[in-house]
Parts: structure tokens; sequence; C-alpha cells
């Protein structure tokens, strides 16, 4: 659902650049930016979200972020 949401939401956002990282390959990430549960999402280098975000908060996050 999470990459579904942000592989449409790159259509309406041209400038979207988003990044999959493997928690198991890079633990540091996780510390960085205490994750506790996946999936998370950091957004401009803020946790915003963990465990599975509710597509429209998603959504209005991921398009004020981009205005």
């Amino acid at each position: 659902m999470v990459v579904r949401t942000i592989e449409e939401l790159r259509q309406e956002i041209p400038d979207l650049s988003w990044e999959e990282i493997s928690l198991a390959e890079y633990p540091e990430v996780a510390v960085k930016y205490r994750v506790m549960a996946t999936p998370a999402i950091a957004i401009n280098g803020v946790l915003a979200f963990t465990g599975t975000p509710n597509e429209a908060n998603l959504r209005r996050r991921l398009l004020e972020v981009a205005r």
C-alpha cells in the first residue's frame, strides 16, 4: 500500500524522490530515526510514520511537503 501510494503521487509530484532501505542491512538507519516498527517513513529527515500509515494521511503529508 505504501509503495503504491508513493508511486501514484510521483505522477502528481514530479520532484518526489524516495528510497527504500532494508533495516536489516542498515541497522544504523533504524537507530538514527528511532524506528521501532516497520514500515517506517521519514519525510525530509524526520520520522513521520511507523507501522502501516493510513493512505489518506500519507498522501496529505507528502503533498504538504511538496508545496
